[in-house]
């Protein structure tokens, strides 16, 4: 009886898992989506090992064997971090739309830097994260709809309402976030920010474009014709 009910409970936790994969924010297919959250976890899991191994007490003789393996570690971590923020989500978008997920990756390694340094501020990684995730989340839209349509004009696939609404409050919730930073942020750090500006315009133009189809739809509707097809 035990038996058939772990059992039980195992195939409801693994239908469980694939609906929540199987999301339309988070991708098209679920072995991507799978692939890209394992990828996610094993670098969160990374930087823990690197930084609980630097605070767990050792002996003299596996210290040196210890501190090699960690400094290794950390040296790994550090280079997927980078590219983890500035180009994985892009390319997540591409291959797989899901533009929730594609909004959080370049987050998740800022984020867990931010909580183990107990820095709750608006930095210029958070700037950067909310820069590209904004416009990673655009481009899934874009991703989406050019499959749905089966061309690049994406806009004949229609608008899907429930997608639009989630990449616009994320870009909103990015540009007030982004806006605090440069608020207060030293002429130094703006610099370095700058480069990233062009991310807005790209955001903009996808987002607004969206809602000029949405709304051309809306009055094609009334209107009797549908505007998809001009």
């Amino acid at each position: 009886m035990s038996t058939e009910t772990d059992d039980r409970r195992s195939l409801d936790t693994r239908a469980a898992i694939g609906t929540v994969l199987e999301h339309p924010l988070l991708g098209l297919e679920r072995r991507r989506t799978a692939l890209t959250v394992v990828y996610l976890l094993g670098l969160v899991a990374m930087f823990w090992a690197s930084y609980l191994g630097t605070r767990v007490p050792v002996t003299d003789a596996l210290r040196n064997t210890l501190t090699t393996g960690l400094d290794t570690l950390s040296m790994v971590f550090i280079a997927l971090v980078t590219p983890t923020i500035l180009l994985v989500p892009l390319c997540y978008a591409i291959w797989n739309g899901g533009p929730g997920l594609s909004f959080v990756l370049p987050l998740v390694p800022v984020g867990i830097g931010d909580v183990i340094a107990g820095a709750y501020v608006l930095d210029l990684d958070i700037a950067i994260g909310l820069t590209v995730g904004a416009t990673a989340a655009a481009v899934a839209l874009v991703a989406v709809d050019v499959r749905r349509a089966d061309s690049l004009r994406f806009w004949r696939a229609g608008v899907d309402e429930d997608r639009l609404l989630f990449v616009t409050a994320a870009a909103v919730v990015a540009a007030v976030g982004v806006g605090r930073f440069v608020d207060t942020a030293p002429a130094y750090m703006l610099e370095w920010y700058a480069p990233l500006g062009g991310c807005w315009l790209v955001t903009a133009a996808l987002v607004g474009g969206y809602w000029i189809v949405w709304a051309r739809s809306a009055l094609g509707a009334a209107g009797g014709h549908d505007p998809a097809d001009s």
